[in-house]
C-alpha cells in the first residue's frame, strides 16, 4: 500500500463518528437524561441516553448492543434486545469538523431503576405534555423525542407489542 493512500485512509477514518441513543419508554413515558455540568458538549442539556459507537472488532448487532450499554452507563435501566430504529440523521459537528451518523432506537424498558450515573446528573421519565420543561441540547434531540411519543401512539407500535 503507498504512502500517500494510507495517509488518506488514516485521515478519513478521523472525518465520521457514529453515536446512538436509546428512547427508552416504560408506562408510556420516555426516560431523559440531563448532562453534567462539566460536559464540554451542551453541559446541563437533556436527551435520552446515548453515545459513541466504540470500536468493538467484529461484534453482532454492535449500535443495538451500544444502545443497551449506555442506557446501563448514564441511567441504570436495561432495555430488551428487540429495538426500532426510530430515526437516522447526519450532521456536522462544529467544534471538531467530524460528520456524525446518528441513529435514534426506540427501546422498551426492562428492568433497574433509573437514576443519573456516568455523565448525567439528573434523570427523568416524562410525558409528551411535559417535554417544554426541558432545555433539550438541540432541538433536533427535542424533535426525534417527540416523533417517538407520536410512534407510541401508532397502530404499528401497539402491533409490535404483540410480536
Amino acid at each position: 500500500m503507498s504512502k500517500d493512500l494510507k495517509v488518506s485512509e488514516e485521515s478519513e477514518k478521523k472525518k465520521y463518528c457514529v453515536i446512538v441513543n436509546a428512547v427508552v419508554v416504560r408506562s408510556g413515558k420516555i426516560l431523559l437524561c440531563q448532562r453534567s455540568f462539566e460536559e464540554k458538549h451542551v453541559p446541563g442539556g437533556w436527551s435520552p441516553p446515548g453515545g459513541k459507537l466504540e470500536e468493538t472488532g467484529t461484534v453482532w448487532n454492535a449500535l443495538q448492543k451500544t444502545v443497551q450499554r449506555e442506557a446501563f452507563e448514564e441511567a441504570g435501566v436495561r432495555v430488551r434486545d428487540r429495538m426500532h430504529l426510530l430515526i437516522n440523521n447526519t450532521f456536522n459537528h462544529a467544534e471538531d469538523d467530524l460528520q456524525v451518523i446518528s441513529l435514534v432506537f426506540l427501546c422498551r424498558y426492562k428492568s433497574g431503576r433509573a437514576r443519573p450515573l456516568e455523565d448525567t446528573v439528573a434523570v427523568k421519565w416524562v410525558s409528551a405534555a411535559e417535554l417544554d420543561h426541558y432545555p433539550f441540547t438541540h432541538q433536533n434531540v427535542k424533535n426525534y423525542v417527540i416523533k417517538a411519543f407520536e410512534y407510541l401512539k401508532s397502530r404499528s407500535y401497539r402491533l409490535s407489542l404483540l410480536l
